[in-house]
């Protein structure tokens, strides 16, 4: 998958000169002209891991923010992945949901695209071959109104009584700001990907029993997925 954006159009207002006078000819803008909404969601393969297990793409390599930093489990394909041999760890504490293969017992997993760090997690076991799901989710999302959004790794989100539940954790964390989706529908509902632009359901969580406004629809600028390094 290669990251792609349908660039905007400026609409070019033009003047002739007939018998010395001066006409202004009116030009309609195209659909896609300066200030519209994008033709399409920009969707990027975020491939941070070289061959050799090192950050690569200006991404760096950062101390853990948590104190979780072995992991088990590492069996089955992060929920992100485009590519093969990419991994999701237990437990969600090491934020071990994208990472890829590094020094012998190690990986290094993202945190998000913007900052572009990585941590260290150490692991014990061979690593499977595994590769990506059916339906692999975005890792971040950036909203229209410049939300960034990274998806859920376990732990204890809040709730609403509508019946929504947090698929994407977004904007600082005490917002309590998340992409929302019903539970009957699963994570990989929570992105209508119907139209080239991609669409979400913003809204707030906390009291399961809270009566929150409804959830407002936000189109997805850019969506990240994980992918592994190809040589060229």
């Amino acid at each position: 998958m290669h990251s792609f954006r349908i660039g905007p159009f400026a609409a070019i207002a033009s003047r002739v000169v007939v018998w010395g006078v001066f006409f202004a000819v009116a030009v309609i803008p195209a659909a896609g002209f300066v200030g519209a909404e994008p033709l399409a969601t920009e969707v990027i393969t975020a491939v941070p891991v070289g061959p050799n297990g090192e950050p690569i793409d200006g991404y760096r390599l950062m101390p853990s923010q948590g104190n979780v930093n072995d992991v088990a489990d590492c069996t089955t394909p992060s929920p992100a992945a485009v590519g093969d041999d990419i991994y999701y760890c237990s437990p969600s504490a090491a934020s071990a949901d994208v990472c890829w293969p590094s020094t012998p017992g190690s990986l290094l997993c993202g945190d998000d695209p913007w900052d572009k760090e990585l941590h260290r997690v150490s692991y014990s076991d061979p690593l499977p071959h595994v590769q990506p799901v059916a339906a692999p989710q975005p890792f971040a999302l950036l909203l229209d109104d410049d939300t960034r959004c990274r998806l859920r790794n376990g732990g204890a989100w809040g709730g609403r009584q509508d019946g929504y539940v947090g698929a994407y954790g977004c904007g600082a964390a005490n917002a309590n700001l998340a992409v929302l989706v019903l539970s009957s529908q699963g994570e990989t509902g929570a992105i209508d990907r119907s139209l080239p632009v991609w669409t979400v359901k913003l809204g707030q969580l906390g009291s399961p029993t809270a009566d929150f406004p409804p959830p407002q629809t936000h189109t997805v600028t850019t969506a990240w997925f994980a992918g592994d390094f190809v040589p060229v």
